[in-house]
């Protein structure tokens, strides 16, 4: 029908600019995230595209049901206030295709929400803590941060670099600490330095130049103190150990018949396209307005309904991780609720039929 695919087209336009701006927002947030974390020696600079990709992918899900609400709502808001719905109903085009359409296009977003949270958010969560873990089995010259105490997690080996070549192989004014095999303190510093492998063995090394090495506890006899022009300090390549993963990495299938915990994960996984189907049919009758009014006179109401409905999902989620409700209620009565402000909208609007009529209005009808 042609009513029917002027819809689409004006709801698919819009949904994907309003998509495109909150991408962007997210993808600017994400990124200085990821670079303040970076800057203060988190991880190391050669992940910091891997992991901003990976963390603007996981942040997909809950934009998805936020940019087809505000795009619904924009999207018959200027029909409302070009008059054009006005047109249409004088056509005979009735509430209800409207509302079928919108339908629709709801269904195919929550199929692609539901495709993102449960299983290419996951994913991409898991696949972060990977990339973490292994950067923190790496050698501390790689994620080495120019101006502060490195210790590469652990305390015993600690290094410290005034200055850092632009590509990473020079170091200026190092000072670097480690305590060997039987407990003995060494303490190292040094003009300049640089990081290169043996090409046979493949064993890392720090070279260091032009510095003193000091071995022992000071004041004891065996204290030593060398000056040297050329010292090498082997790096030892840490096994990557996996750390503890938060619910949000976990697999979907993981989280079947789990506890509490992994319960509210699921629910709050499955509330994604829940969301998106209820927020677009919700939007129907909010962007209702008069001209007077102006394209944009529901959206603050709209917004303030999404901050309150995914704050609530959000709440009962953390109920069912406590144990405060039942997880058979879990976050379903949220979604209840919604539903039934959605039809209560929607029947005062007289945009849904009535199955049925009072007795005395069949009889005044007869």
């Amino acid at each position: 029908m042609i009513i029917d695919r002027y819809f689409f087209r004006e709801l698919g336009m819009t949904l994907l600019g309003v998509g495109f701006l909150l991408v962007l927002i997210i993808l600017s947030a994400t990124f200085a995230r990821v670079l303040s974390e970076a800057a203060s020696g988190a991880y190391p600079q050669q992940v910091v595209l891997t992991l901003f990709a990976l963390k603007s992918i996981a942040n997909l899900s809950v934009l998805v049901p936020l940019a087809f609400f505000l795009a619904v709502l924009l999207a018959l808001g200027r029909m409302y206030q070009d008059s054009e719905m006005v047109v249409l109903a004088a056509c005979g085009v009735r509430p209800r295709h409207t509302l079928r359409a919108v339908g629709a296009l709801a269904t195919v977003v929550g199929m692609v929400a539901a495709a993102l949270s449960l299983f290419i958010v996951p994913y991409a969560n898991e696949r972060s803590q990977q990339v973490l873990d292994e950067a923190q089995a790496r050698t501390e010259v790689e994620g080495i941060v120019a101006g502060r105490f490195n210790t590469g997690g652990s305390t015993e080996h600690l290094i410290y670099v005034e200055e850092i070549s632009r590509d990473r192989k020079t170091l200026r004014t190092v000072f670097a600490r480690s305590v060997t095999q039987e407990g003995v303190p060494v303490v190292v510093s040094a003009a300049r330095g640089r990081q290169e492998v043996n090409p046979e063995t493949g064993d890392r090394y720090l070279v260091l130049e032009d510095g003193y090495r000091y071995d022992g506890h000071p004041g004891h006899a065996d204290f030593r103190i060398i000056r040297f022009d050329t010292h090498g300090l082997r790096i030892d390549q840490r096994a990557v150990i996996a750390s503890n993963r938060a619910m949000r990495s976990l697999p979907t299938r993981a989280l079947l018949g789990g506890n509490p915990g992994r319960t509210a994960e699921l629910q709050e996984r499955l509330s994604t396209p829940l969301s998106a189907l209820l927020l677009g049919l919700l939007a129907v009758p909010l962007a209702r307005t008069n001209p007077r009014q102006g394209r944009y006179g529901k959206l603050f109401t709209g917004l303030v309904v999404y901050v309150v409905y995914h704050n609530l999902i959000s709440m009962a989620a953390s109920w069912v991780d406590r144990e405060v409700v039942s997880p058979w209620l879990g976050v379903w009565w949220v979604h209840l609720l919604m539903l039934g402000v959605v039809l209560f909208l929607l029947r005062r609007q007289e945009q849904m039929p009535r199955p049925w009529r009072p007795w005395w209005r069949r009889r005044a009808a007869a």
